[in-house]
């Protein structure tokens, strides 16, 4: 058999999830009840649901669908761990991918495609003021609203 292992005096310093401001609104707002645990757990679900299915419409139309995604992770992040780590994980993969482009290795490379894609604007822009001027009546035109 093996032995217990003998417990410590020190304890692990607490590390709420999410800033330490909102940990401090949901201690104030939930206090010892479970109900109101569970209402602030409703709400911070629905909240953070309600952003990442928006995110997710915002990724056919308009806006910025991943930055709403992100932002309702973090949400769901401050209530439940399976969210959390994967806001960790993306994040993580964020950053080795910003570190990777700009890499001394990849330096030429990154500098070459962002001066093809500056110059490719440029050449768009040019032909649209070239044959419509500085009004947006020709791209509205391709709608049929004039």
């Amino acid at each position: 058999m093996s032995e217990p292992v003998p417990s410590t005096d020190e304890e692990e310093p607490f590390d709420p999830p999410g800033p330490d401001w909102l940990y401090r609104l949901r201690q104030r707002f939930t206090g010892d009840s479970s109900l109101r645990r569970l209402v602030w757990r409703v709400i911070a679900t629905t909240l953070g649901v309600g952003i990442v299915l928006a995110g997710v419409g915002m990724l056919i139309l308009p806006g910025p669908g991943w930055a709403a995604i992100f932002l309702g992770l973090a949400v769901l992040a401050t209530e439940y761990a399976w969210a959390h780590r994967l806001l960790v994980a993306t994040k993580d993969k964020a950053q080795g991918a910003a570190s990777s482009v700009f890499s001394p290795e990849n330096r030429k490379r990154t500098i070459v495609l962002t001066s093809i894609v500056v110059l490719l604007v440029a050449a768009i822009v040019s032909w649209y003021v070239y044959h419509y001027g500085w009004t947006f009546s020709g791209a509205l035109g391709w709608f049929g609203v004039d």
